[in-house]
């Protein structure tokens, strides 16, 4: 914004402060409703057109079913009350084109030659939905609907129109009653800004202001006359501040390094010290049962299976645990991440506990590339094909779909599975470290996976939730930016 003319009157300017402050509130409330009343409006006809895709779906199945186009050009020529309307078509369920119809401006061009998955939505500011032709629960056919929303237009154009008169009159009002109450206002600041360029000129901070009234100009002359006062006394104060912070500063950069070389030695301790024995452990009870399993009795071979599992158990915690740290510690480098050869990665990796559930698992491709850290994603990405291998029913074969979608600058990588499902209240708990919601028993873990999940989004300026309910099954999501395309590669001469 370029700054005001220095020829400018103080009163020009506060005219013009006050012209620009209540014309943008008032534009900006006036672009408020109008927005309010678009969006509204445009929903209000989504929702209508949805309602009559689905009324003249519902009639048209018995015409689809036995392939009676007569009574489903009567059915759709019903729609010549709905202005907005531009086309509608039904399609067989091999997709052929069984009948239409077109409002007498449109042309075939405006229909698909083959229906659509079925959805709604708006395209190039038309609506568009294709609604599938049920039968007994049997799709038959589609019915597919085109409006332009031209009514719509119209009725924002005439409030457009109305709103611009009213800014207008609202703005000469302004100029008028500001021009009237200026005057009063205006006169106390040209007298203090006269003292106060004779202070910048002569230096002399022994002079003061004088003061004729008690409302806020006069409180600044009170306050003008007061700083003139104070400034070497803020002065020093500034000064000692400023060294006092520079000594705090200084010992709590001392104390932070400090705690981060504690952490980092207590992290070697866990991933040293404290392994080995869980690995002795687990080493000589797996001895103990292979090499004198026969002369324990049961109880004392169940003992023994105890004392490997548990340490097993502790081993995958501090492994966790690790994970997690490293998280909050390691440098966590941005870049560009191919989502199509991660995704895979991770599959292969987890081939042995797919192949050991009998999970089924579909990745859907392509899959777009992410703003993120490649092995901080493939850690994630790995912890939530996991649980949705092992929260599963008993005697229920995983079922796992996987798919990223753009929305907007963001990413969205979904994992769907058919699992037991999460109750709604505990969406947001189950990301917090140590959160377990089934007993180990049923299905084993550490409750640490998905702070793990949660961590890393952080750690990559992106974001992770679940959407789910108890026995309805699972789809945990994580949201990223989009990356930039990939600049194209010369082939070589």
């Amino acid at each position: 914004m370029k700054p005001m003319s220095r020829s400018r009157t103080f009163k020009s300017k506060i005219t013009l402060v006050v012209m620009a402050t209540s014309g943008a509130a008032l534009l900006m409330a006036i672009l408020a409703l109008l927005v309010d009343e678009y969006v509204s409006h445009r929903e209000d006809a989504a929702r209508r057109l949805r309602i009559i895709a689905r009324i003249v779906a519902t009639q048209s199945s018995a015409a689809v079913l036995f392939k009676d186009s007569r009574a489903a050009e009567e059915i759709l020529s019903s729609l010549r009350a709905e202005q907005e309307l531009v086309s509608a078509a039904i399609y067989s369920i091999d997709g052929q084109l069984f009948v239409r119809y077109l409002r007498p401006d449109a042309g075939l061009e405006g229909l698909p030659p083959r229906p659509e998955r079925p959805g709604s939505g708006f395209r190039g500011g038309n609506f568009e939905m294709f609604e599938p032709i049920l039968v007994d629960q049997k799709v038959v056919g589609t019915f597919y609907l085109k409006s332009d929303l031209r009514q719509l237009r119209a009725r924002l154009a005439w409030n457009l129109g109305i709103a611009l008169c009213v800014l207008t009159g609202a703005a000469l009002i302004a100029v008028s009653l500001a021009s009237r109450l200026l005057k009063r206002v205006t006169r106390p600041i040209q007298n203090l800004e006269q003292l106060a360029n004779t202070v910048t000129v002569q230096r002399d901070y022994a002079v003061r202001a004088r003061q004729e009234s008690d409302d806020e100009v006069g409180r600044l002359v009170h306050a003008f006359n007061e700083m003139l006062a104070q400034i070497q006394l803020r002065d020093d104060a500034l000064r000692k501040a400023q060294g006092e912070l520079e000594e705090r500063v200084q010992a709590r950069t001392v104390a932070l390094q400090n705690a981060l070389r504690e952490l980092e030695s207590f992290t070697y301790t866990i991933s040293h010290d404290l392994r080995a024995p869980l690995r002795a452990m687990s080493g000589f009870s797996r001895a103990l049962l292979e090499d004198y399993g026969t002369h324990l009795d049961p109880g004392g071979r169940e003992f023994a299976v105890r004392i490997s599992t548990a340490a097993k158990k502790m081993d995958s915690l501090i492994l966790d645990l690790l994970d997690y740290s490293r998280l909050t510690r390691q440098e966590v480098k941005i870049e560009r991440v191919d989502l199509e050869p991660l995704a895979g990665d991770v599959l292969r990796l987890l081939e042995p506990e797919i192949r050991e559930r009998r999970a089924t698992i579909t990745l859907e491709r392509p899959l777009p590339a992410v703003l993120g850290h490649a092995l901080t994603l493939s850690q994630a990405l790995t912890n939530l094909i996991a649980n949705a291998i092992k929260f599963v029913a008993p005697g229920v074969d995983p079922v796992i779909r996987i798919r990223a979608a753009r929305r907007d600058s963001l990413v969205r990588i979904e994992v769907e599975d058919n699992g037991i499902g999460i109750a709604p209240e505990y969406h947001e708990r189950i990301f917090r470290i140590f959160e377990r919601l089934n007993p180990t028993e049923t299905f084993p873990g550490t409750g640490i996976g998905l702070a793990i999940v949660r961590r890393a989004m952080e750690r990559m300026g992106g974001r992770s939730g679940v959407e789910s309910e108890l026995g309805r099954g699972s789809r945990f999501w994580m949201e990223l930016p989009v990356a930039p395309e990939a600049p194209p590669t010369n082939p070589p001469p």
